[in-house]
């Protein structure tokens, strides 16, 4: 039943162009050939990977669920290469970063302007994941700082953790509830709400402090960024708890920020390598990072007071 790399390259192919023959054309191959190869994938496989209407391949169940695992070996091999390419570009003045997007699209952009103009000069490389694959990213070893929301054990990396204020909730222009200043658990009651995804550690958190006042939101939608949680909740999707940096950032914009009568303190984890030349930059960053996220707080507190 195990599979060579050949076969799991045929797999790959068809189910991204859902087409022998487009399939072929990638990988350099005939469709009889490939038409004979999958028939053997599925005999090894003991079930039937796709549904054939005509020309037309439809994946099934199995193939689905087959492919989300391949598709992990394949981001593991992008993964190397990817670590390959930096160390062989890396050069004395790149500044490599890796950030989930909350950061990537408020504050980063905010710190680096600081650094216009500095001597000597710094350019700086941004790479934006999702938490998860930041982990991944981090083993690489080529990425001079790495912001997240939460920090791990690593031994060859130094962990540092910045208080940015509490979560806000944020309202759509014109909700009945942004006539009040501070809102509870129980107005969201009955509320259509948007969810961060089921991995994000905020979301758990929030999740207590709305079971602990038995209070059960509407399901409205689920994302993985802040920005995106704004963008619904300004066309009118639903009602949202996001972090003090992404609300700065959207102030004057279509939605407006209330309080959240219970704080949920929200933080900036960083990681830098234990043993890195730069050190000198990455505590310069991390200061200004300090500076502006008190600058967004001052402008947010602004905003929240009556």
């Amino acid at each position: 039943m195990k599979l060579n790399q050949r076969q799991i390259d045929v797999f790959n192919a068809i189910m991204v162009h859902k087409s022998i023959t487009a399939a072929a054309a990638r990988l350099g191959s005939s469709q009889p050939t490939l038409s004979r190869e999958l028939r053997e994938i599925e005999s090894r496989m003991g079930f039937d990977l796709f549904q054939r209407f005509g020309k037309r391949l439809t994946p099934t169940e199995q193939a689905v669920l087959l492919h989300e695992v391949v598709l992990r070996s394949f981001i593991g091999l992008d993964e190397i290469s990817r670590a390959a390419s930096a160390i062989r570009t890396r050069n004395a003045a790149n500044f490599r970063i890796a950030s989930i997007p909350a950061y990537a699209e408020s504050i980063i952009p905010r710190v680096i302007q600081r650094f216009v103009g500095t001597r000597p000069p710094v350019q700086f490389s941004i790479h934006s994941h999702e938490e998860l694959s930041l982990r991944q990213e981090m083993t690489t070893q080529v990425f001079d700082l790495c912001l997240a929301e939460n920090l791990f054990e690593r031994e060859s990396t130094t962990g540092a953790a910045v208080f940015v204020g509490d979560m806000v909730c944020v309202l759509p222009q014109g909700h009945p509830l942004a006539l009040r200043t501070e809102l509870t658990a129980a107005d969201f009651a009955g509320q259509p709400f948007i969810y961060f995804g089921q991995n994000d550690p905020y979301r758990h958190k929030l999740d207590v402090v709305f079971h602990e006042a038995g209070v059960a939101r509407d399901y409205a939608a689920e994302t993985t960024t802040a920005a995106s949680v704004c963008t619904m909740v300004a066309a009118g999707v639903g009602v949202s708890v996001i972090n003090p940096l992404t609300a700065a950032s959207h102030i004057g914009g279509a939605v407006v920020f209330r309080r959240l009568s219970v704080p949920v303190p929200y933080r900036v984890s960083l990681w830098y390598p234990a043993r890195s030349n730069r050190l000198t930059q990455i505590k310069r960053f991390i200061t200004f990072l300090e500076e502006e996220a008190a600058g967004m707080a001052a402008d947010l507190e602004r905003h929240l007071r009556p």
